[in-house]
């Protein structure tokens, strides 16, 4: 083989392995992309699943809210729905509802509801490390009562 043979194949080895390197590097390190997507869609499930919770109207209670029915738990507890009080028929609404979507999907949550974080009102779910969570406040005569739900990574 002459010379400028040898140095061609050289080269042509060298490209090869910078080309495997290159694929090998990439192959290997995590997807941002997908990173990115699985937050996104935990987040909009979390934002669209907390409003669809809120705005769901009762059978039971003359058309109410969940959202209605919070408020009177915080407010003062007056409206009785299937001979339950307000908070307690929020509580259990808000139950079943999670129970028939996000758990039957095997989708871990973490909900609560709260003035102050540290103690909440309401915790429903497994408490998660890593969450995308949405908060909606809703007012009460009381102050800004919150909405949290976290889904799990």
């Amino acid at each position: 083989m002459k010379k400028g043979q040898q140095e061609i194949m050289g080269l042509a080895i060298v490209i090869t392995l910078i080309i495997l390197a290159v694929l090998v590097i990439a192959k290997l390190s995590p997807n941002k992309e997908f990173s990115f997507k699985k937050d996104y869609e935990q987040s909009e499930l979390a934002s669209g699943m907390l409003n669809a919770l809120l705005t769901t109207t009762t059978r039971d209670c003359n058309g109410l809210s969940i959202r209605d029915m919070l408020q009177d738990c915080a407010d003062n507890n007056t409206k009785k729905c299937n001979g339950e009080n307000s908070c307690a028929y929020f509580e259990q609404q808000s139950r079943e509802i999670l129970r028939n979507t996000l758990e039957s999907w095997q989708i871990n949550y973490e909900f609560s509801i709260f003035y102050d974080e540290e103690s909440p009102i309401i915790k429903l779910g497994k408490q998660c490390i890593t969450k995308q969570s949405e908060l909606f406040p809703v007012p009460t005569e009381s102050g800004a009562l919150f909405a949290k739900l976290g889904i799990c990574s």
